[in-house]
């Protein structure tokens, strides 16, 4: 064999540049223990993540990847490709890797996946007389073999208590793993941060690690750092461990402060500033100074607003170039675009029942001129510190006001939706919930000003299926036609930029199952490719797009 003549540095540089499938049937074909060896080395496999995964511009988790060994990071690039693959398909399924019953006769107001675990760990809201925060064990997805019971590891549920408010932390490494606004029946509101003690074992616990007096809800929880906003125009940061904070302050003042018409939807820590999107507004904030609570606090004004109307569901995340991960993390210096994924609502009951979500882009301003380096963690999206905030205000904002619109919609239609999120990861791949379509003509549905198209689109649910599409075989086309369903597409960012003109159009991946049930919380990790949806009789089904082991890995 030829190859065994070349030295072993000679051959690593031969399979750093192979295709995946190549190198895997390089080795089950060959019985030479030296190229089998060799084919397994770390820099064999951190070569094929960057031109095969990073430059594809696939979803990959960066973060798990920079401790991964040699075998893990294996599978993590394997596991990258199929989930590319996935995205590229226009026929490809998700399965059901597991359901469990989160709670009895009462539906999942909220679930989501605590980071770092790989997916293993859920954690859910359900509110019955009073409210109940779970987690759970759902297990991994390294296997398509039979999983195990989903283990619930701990329960929080106070007596007399309701939660109005629920946020996990982005950062791992945290105590704090988790936050919700509770009310007592007392009348008494606030803001409790909870860890989870003893997760491994059979006697795990939730434990209280900070209680803030507010009324507010919290809205992002990223290590030491909790923003917390009224339905109105006043938002917190503050640093729960050493008592430090800020107001941020919107530039609309409410028209009736008991009516919920501009409610904190998503709060982003930006680079040197802080975005603030409500129903009704877009705000950027100067990366503000967090002073202790005793003395006089820093109110800040926004550096930009922008208004798209009524939004009815949005999701922000960052644009950042997958390849800056190459050799770790990317600098803080760096700024890149933000990606702003909404659908639109009306006031006008006449409206047509076909809309569109819409992306737009914050650019990053080239005229921003960064203060210098202090001890921010608002200064890398990816930072653990603990320190306080303390960037002086800027003379301009680091990006530019309004958003532009990009190239990439997707249809949508209009019904009644118990869970509105829309989850738009960076790769920027996107999931959401779409309504039971309109079972019967009506005016808007003859709109003299909507286009044939989208009157068809109203009465044809179908332009969302694809072919051979999870659960809607030839003897469910009935069923979902008028059923919810989960729908996925790739909107303006690495996958489709590296692809562009071969990523398959919106489609249906899932269709509610059940008769009588609304899907009531949604969850995603793009860089997993794992699904949690929470439904209104009190069970979670996970979704997997793809399992180790069993898909093709690409040429």
């Amino acid at each position: 064999m030829v190859l065994l003549g070349l030295d072993d540095d000679t051959l690593l540089q031969v399979f750093s540049f192979l295709p995946v499938a190549s190198i895997l049937s390089l080795r089950q074909a060959s019985t030479c223990r030296r190229l089998d060896t060799l084919s397994r080395q770390r820099i064999v496999w951190q070569q094929v993540c960057v031109d095969q995964v990073l430059r594809e511009g696939f979803p990959f988790p960066y973060r798990d990847a920079a401790a991964a060994d040699a075998p893990e990071l294996e599978r993590l690039v394997l596991h990258a490709l199929r989930l590319g693959n996935f995205w590229l398909s226009n026929s490809a399924q998700p399965r059901q890797s597991v359901e469990f019953q989160a709670s009895s006769g009462t539906g999942v107001s909220h679930v989501r996946f605590l980071p770092g675990h790989g997916g293993r760990y859920v954690a859910t809201v359900y509110k019955g007389i009073w409210s109940m925060i779970s987690c759970w064990d759902i297990g991994n997805q390294t296997t398509r073999s039979r999983v195990s019971l989903p283990r619930k590891v701990a329960d929080w549920c106070p007596k007399s208590t309701i939660f109005s408010g629920f946020v996990v932390n982005s950062d791992p490494e945290s105590e704090a793993v988790l936050a919700t606004a509770v009310q007592t029946g007392g009348g008494q509101r606030s803001i409790e941060i909870l860890g989870i003690s003893g997760r491994d074992s059979d006697n795990a616990t939730f434990h209280s690690v900070c209680n803030i007096a507010s009324a507010f809800r919290p809205v992002a929880l990223k290590g030491n750092l909790i923003a917390f906003s009224d339905d109105a125009y006043e938002t917190v940061i503050m640093d729960w461990r050493k008592n430090t904070f800020a107001l941020l302050k919107g530039s609309q003042q409410p028209m009736d402060e008991h009516f919920q018409y501009n409610r904190c939807l998503q709060i982003v820590f930006a680079h040197k500033s802080i975005l603030v999107v409500r129903a009704r507004s877009v705000e950027l904030f100067p990366e503000p100074e967090l002073l202790p609570a005793e003395g006089s606090y820093n109110t800040y004004e926004s550096l930009g607003f922008h208004t798209f109307g009524w939004i009815d569901g949005v999701s922000v995340n960052e644009q950042r170039d997958p390849l800056e991960y190459a050799n770790g993390a990317p600098t803080s210096s760096n700024n890149t675009a933000l990606s702003i994924l909404l659908r639109t609502e009306s006031d006008d009951p006449w409206a047509s029942d076909v809309h569109h979500l819409e992306q737009f882009l914050l650019l990053p301003n080239p005229a921003f001129v960064a203060t210098p380096p202090s001890a921010s963690p608002l200064a890398d999206p990816d930072s653990t510190s603990s320190a306080s905030l303390s960037s002086p205000l800027p003379a301009m904002p680091p990006y530019l006001f309004p958003p532009v619109r990009a190239e990439h919609t997707s249809p949508a239609v209009r019904g009644f939706l118990r869970c509105t999120d829309i989850l738009l990861g960076a790769s920027g791949t996107a999931l959401w919930i779409a309504p039971r379509a309109a079972r019967s003509a009506h005016l808007t549905g003859l709109d003299v000003h909507s286009s044939p198209a989208q009157v068809h689109d109203a009465f044809d649910p179908d332009h969302l299926l694809p072919h051979g599409c999870a659960g809607v075989g030839a003897g469910l086309r009935d069923r979902a036609r008028t059923a919810e369903a989960l729908c996925a597409a790739v909107f303006a960012g690495a996958l489709n930029k590296r692809h562009e003109g071969a990523v398959p159009p919106a489609r249906r991946l899932w269709v509610q199952p059940k008769d009588n049930c609304n899907w009531a919380a949604l969850d995603y990790v793009e860089e997993l490719g794992r699904v949690a949806l929470g439904s209104s009789d009190g069970s979670v089904a996970v979704l997997d797009l793809v399992t180790d082991g069993v898909s093709d890995c690409g040429p």
